[in-house]
């Protein structure tokens, strides 16, 4: 009979050798969905999704126990690595969404960033988003001989209070290093925040805010970067981020905030496009996508719900076999007091600003 294991290895490369089989022969049309499916797949190193099929069930006993088995694993990373060869559009970018509602079992699924761009508009929920993209069963695999680094990106009211302080103290615990500021070294400065990745090795999490990967940098060959891009629906974050100003200032925050915004002028508080999850992750992964096709850097972009980071870090905790981020339960403004700006405002940020939110590639 065949053992568990071998089934196992069944299961998760007979598609992956189905699908090199399609790119020998040059089919690889990305009109036709199928195809289409198995492309996305052949990047991550993942199983090829099926669409209209029923969402499947990823919880951490069932991922441990493939990843524990070093022959599945082999197989599953060489054809990884194989794959991480192909260059991809950034249309084809694979973005990885996981649904943790569930106290029992967690899903996972992938929508290529083209898809993703499109459908992600003001009113659009994660749920949305979850339903547009295929079920897979399985997050990409990593290298073993790699680091696997979690860069999560923050931003304005979407945990990002929780993540400065989790970052900052964990920096100082595992590395001795020191901020004099509130949030982490390197959090918004490129030019000190990878040298950082590089000599700061006992630790797996780094926090950043409106960095990108300049093509510059130096390769990074011997790691492995998961990236984590907070979701929140974006009229409810232009909302908070605009509450934001009165929690702080009162009514002489909201005069503030309403005179950048009655000029169109981009504000330097929470209610700034250029700072909401989408824009992020636009931004970033137009140069990480270039390093990926030249210099073949593993890169794996996840979006999740802003609501959920705590469950997430532990679910890839235990997929990718690093520790968890302490500190990251923490919930930064709980208490708010009573009271926002005026509703005027709000609408006329949306008239400035808000078309771009689409117009975003």
């Amino acid at each position: 009979m065949m053992s568990s294991s071998a089934k196992r290895a069944a299961v998760l490369i007979l598609p992956l050798s189905m699908m090199y089989l399609y790119i020998l022969k040059d089919v690889l049309p990305l009109t036709a969905t199928l195809l289409s499916n198995y492309e996305q797949t052949a990047r991550t190193g993942g199983r090829p999704s099926q669409q209209h099929d029923k969402q499947y069930s990823l919880n951490n006993s069932t991922l441990k126990a493939a990843a524990a088995d070093d022959n599945v694993n082999n197989n599953i990373q060489s054809s990884f690595e194989r794959s991480n060869r192909l260059a991809i559009t950034k249309e084809q970018l694979p973005i990885y969404l996981l649904g943790t509602s569930n106290n029992t079992n967690e899903s996972v699924s992938v929508i290529p960033w083209g898809t993703l761009v499109n459908a992600w508009n003001r009113t659009a929920t994660y749920s949305d988003l979850m339903t547009l993209a295929d079920s897979i069963t399985y997050l990409p695999p990593v290298d073993r001989n790699k680091r696997s680094v979690i860069m999560l990106h923050c931003g304005p009211k979407s945990g990002s209070t929780t993540l400065r302080v989790a970052c900052r103290k964990n920096l100082e615990a595992t590395c001795g290093i020191t901020s004099q500021k509130r949030e982490p070294k390197g959090y918004m400065d490129e030019t000190i925040l990878y040298p950082l990745i590089r000599s700061c090795t006992r630790t797996h999490h780094f926090c950043t805010k409106e960095t990108i990967m300049p093509i510059d940098v130096p390769v990074f060959n011997d790691t492995t970067f998961i990236h984590m891009f907070p979701f929140r629906t974006y009229d409810e974050w232009a909302r908070s981020a605009l509450k934001q100003a009165f929690d702080r200032g009162g009514q002489r925050g909201c005069d503030s905030a309403s005179k950048l915004i009655s000029e169109c002028v981009p504000s330097r508080m929470e209610i700034d496009f250029r700072k909401y999850g989408k824009t992020d992750l636009s931004n970033f992964k137009e140069v990480a996508v270039q390093r990926m096709n030249d210099y073949n850097e593993s890169h794996i972009f996840i979006l999740y719900h802003h609501r959920e980071l705590e469950k997430v870090l532990q679910i890839l905790s235990g997929v990718y076999n690093v520790p968890n981020l302490p500190g990251s339960d923490g919930h930064g403004k709980l208490k708010r007091p009573e009271g926002t700006c005026d509703d005027g405002i709000l609408d006329r940020y949306h008239d400035c600003f808000s078309h771009q939110l689409m117009e975003l590639k």
